[in-house]
């Protein structure tokens, strides 16, 4: 899997609004030490593997902070905990479920899994083709609850868009990274991105 494949899409809308500003402070409260995380709404094993997943998804770049270091996991847990319906939660959990069914998990636990275990499972779901993705989307896992790799692959779709999505609401992404003016000015149409905001997304 390209690792970088997400940071250059992150200009392309994912279908999430701008976060409100209690979102917003919800995400800045998610800073904790790595080892100290509890998660809220994801088990144990889970949120290891979410941390994982994310890491590959949105790795630390030489100049670009990774989704680790903003927290990503860690709001993603509260977020989903604060603001799903329960029946939103359970769908998400079984979600959760497929993804751990389908890494190869020892007796030893999730611990034990490599990185090359998730990066395996990244690239056979998320670097298939366009036609494959396609009718993976089209999926109803409701009318049939047994196309397992559907299913796998639409919970990693997902993961990687809201990640995404927190990652560009984060403050030191927003404000650093991305193109921000919090005070816009004229405005200038039917400009290159690259003059307007030197090839940068607007954080805003």
């Amino acid at each position: 899997m390209n690792r970088r494949h997400a940071l250059k899409g992150l200009g392309l809308s994912i279908g999430y609004t701008l976060a409100a500003p209690t979102i917003v402070s919800m995400l800045q409260s998610c800073k904790t030490e790595v080892d100290l995380w509890v998660p809220n709404f994801f088990s144990n094993d889970e949120g290891i593997v979410i941390k994982n997943l994310i890491d590959l998804i949105l790795p630390k770049t030489k100049n670009v902070p990774g989704a680790l270091e903003v927290n990503v996991p860690e709001f993603l847990d509260l977020y989903i905990s604060k603001t799903y319906t329960e029946v939103r939660q359970e769908k998400y959990k079984s979600s959760l479920t497929a993804i751990l069914n389908a890494l190869p998990i020892s007796e030893k636990g999730v611990s034990d899994l490599k990185t090359s275990d998730y990066d395996a499972l990244l690239s056979k779901y998320l670097k298939t083709s366009k036609e494959q993705q396609l009718a993976y989307r089209a999926y109803n896992d409701e009318k049939d609850p047994k196309n397992e790799d559907a299913i796998i692959f639409k919970a990693l779709d997902s993961l990687r868009g809201s990640s995404i999505w927190a990652f560009k609401t984060s403050e030191q992404i927003g404000e650093n990274v991305l193109a921000y003016d919090p005070i816009p000015g004229s405005q200038k149409g039917c400009i290159p991105v690259n003059e307007a905001t030197n090839g940068k997304a607007w954080a805003l």
